[in-house]
């Protein structure tokens, strides 16, 4: 890395909180039936402690940008690793599904500070010409995280206690809040905003309504009429606050005027198209080898870990790509290598050899990743320094909320597929229900494609030329 010890330093520490944040989103997947039978519980309602995280990340997002500005960077940062790390420590110890939602809930909210104001710190450090090699390191732990969660949740469950789900946050949170003691410099405003509290209700209304009608939607935990009660709760609230958003400009808490910044709006939309077709593919493929094909859980999260393999091998040369093809070429052409990666999983059966699904998943971690590194330094390379907290609070609102709902539609089309079989997820005709699922997965990320159209040549041009 030819970043000087201090940036090398601030990488480390980002990646980390990243890294922590997304694996603790999907870690928790394997552990559920050790949790269910220790709480007494259907494996079902443990939905509620998924749930809650989510829905505190979809209130609490939107004004993390707000409290950098005001407070600074270093210091929302820090309290926030520390509000993770607690929170973790109480999870672990939790000995009901009510106290584990509640203390899920508030892991979010340290999540939803950590989390933005992390992408916050390497906008303000990082310059265009060095934020491709940076996001690269940086968001790479980041991307594996919920490919790892799988397989560090099936070995901590099978050989320790699942409590340790939780607990290994401790070491990771305490490491990270030190070193960032010494090398985050605490950033502030010269000017103060005051808070938009009507922007802030709006959104975290809408937002948490949609995100619990997503993750219960096609199941029968809550009543159809509910369902349909928070979605026109959510799409209303929506509405009002894109009004509210349009007359406030600058002042709102998530501000839509960063829109008219060309790149930030593709990579922003590519970004929404790329979650919604791979965030749930973690989520999915464990439900296909345990369900499915009865594998272990270990056995399960090994089998994914060539995303990881795939991701890390990329790393190494996505920056290369990126210098010699430029931005527009490289987010027209990787959604295809995605597609293709997708089909092949598609293809998976009871009689695939493990060299096949191995492959296939070496594939799909390998071109997302490469998409990814075009995504997400594109967004910012336009975007002033002045505006780069309410650009990070919007980017990351957007991100968080599409990669949590992508669990939910995935959910919603395995249910849909299995419905319309007359069939459930455990029985052997269920399989097709996956291969469904794939195959409008495989289709969706085909739409980056067409928004990468909208980029010019020269988008970029000062990240790409300074890539490698």
């Amino acid at each position: 890395m030819s970043f000087p010890l201090n940036k090398q330093v601030i990488i480390w520490i980002l990646a980390s909180a990243l890294f922590m944040e997304m694996m603790d989103a999907t870690i928790l997947n394997t552990a559920i039936p050790n949790i269910s039978l220790a709480f007494n519980t259907n494996p079902v309602n443990l939905k509620l402690a998924i749930t809650s995280y989510l829905i505190s990340l979809a209130i609490f997002i939107p004004i993390s940008g707000w409290a950098a500005d005001n407070y600074g960077t270093k210091n929302v940062f820090s309290t926030s690793i520390i509000v993770f790390s607690i929170s973790s420590i109480f999870c672990g110890l939790s000995n009901s599904l009510l106290e584990l939602s509640i203390f899920r809930a508030l892991q979010g909210f340290g999540a939803a500070m950590m989390t933005p104001v992390a992408r916050l710190i390497m906008v303000r450090v990082f310059p265009p010409s060095e934020l491709v090699k940076a996001t690269m390191y940086i968001f790479l732990p980041a991307l594996t995280g919920p490919i790892l969660g799988p397989l560090v949740g099936g070995l901590i469950t099978t050989y320790t206690t699942w409590r340790w789900v939780f607990f290994i946050n401790i070491p990771i949170g305490i490491i990270t809040f030190i070193l960032a003691q010494k090398y985050i410099i605490n950033e502030q405003s010269e000017h103060k905003i005051k808070p938009d509290f009507l922007g802030f209700f709006l959104i975290g209304t809408s937002l948490s309504c949609f995100a619990i009608s997503m993750e219960f939607i096609g199941e029968s935990i809550l009543p159809t009429l509910i369902l349909k009660v928070l979605l026109s709760i959510g799409l209303i609230t929506f509405i009002m606050f894109i009004f509210h958003a349009i007359h406030y400009k600058e002042k709102s808490i998530l501000n839509l005027q960063l829109f008219k910044i060309r790149t930030y709006r593709i990579g922003v939309l590519g970004n929404f198209i790329s979650y919604i077709a791979t965030g749930g593919v973690s989520f999915l493929l464990p439900l296909l080898f345990q369900l499915q094909f009865q594998y272990s859980p270990i056995k399960s999260g090994l089998l994914i870990a060539p995303m990881a393999i795939g991701a890390f091998t990329m790393r190494g040369i996505s920056s290369r790509f990126i210098k010699k093809f430029g931005f527009k070429k490289i987010i027209a052409a990787s959604p295809f290598g995605i597609s293709f990666a997708l089909l092949l999983i598609a293809q998976i059966e009871h009689t695939s050899s493990y060299l096949y699904i191995c492959i296939s998943c070496f594939l799909l971690g390998f071109f997302n990743i490469l998409l990814f590194s075009s995504n997400g330094p594109l967004i910012y390379v336009d975007v002033p320094k002045n505006k780069s907290a309410n650009a990070t609070s919007l980017d990351i609102t957007i991100r968080q909320f599409t990669s949590g709902i992508s669990v939910g539609f995935v959910s919603f089309l395995l249910l849909t597929f299995l419905d319309s079989l007359k069939t459930d997820i455990f029985k052997f005709d269920g399989l097709k229900a996956f291969h469904y699922t794939l195959y409008i997965l495989a289709g969706i990320i085909l739409l980056q494609v067409f928004v990468g159209f909208g980029l010019k040549t020269y988008d970029g041009e000062n990240a790409s030329k300074n890539a490698t």
